[in-house]
């Protein structure tokens, strides 16, 4: 039963997810490379964040598709 919740909700967000983990990290690793401001949590919260609303547009677009 909690394991077939898991699966059904990994399987509606996982573009979601994709976006938060995948490319949150590697805009993580490119800004932590092209600024001053490497290890502020600042870098980490803009890099996550917009790999996460990445992933929200593209579950909402492949909603609405």
């Amino acid at each position: 039963m909690l394991v077939e919740k898991f699966l059904n909700h990994i399987s509606n967000w996982g573009k979601f997810w994709f976006g938060l983990i995948f490319l949150g990290s590697i805009f993580n690793e490119i800004l932590e490379q092209f600024t001053m401001l490497s290890g502020s949590s600042f870098l980490w919260i803009l890099a996550f964040g917009s790999g996460a609303m990445i992933g929200l547009v593209a579950k909402i677009r492949g909603a609405w598709l």
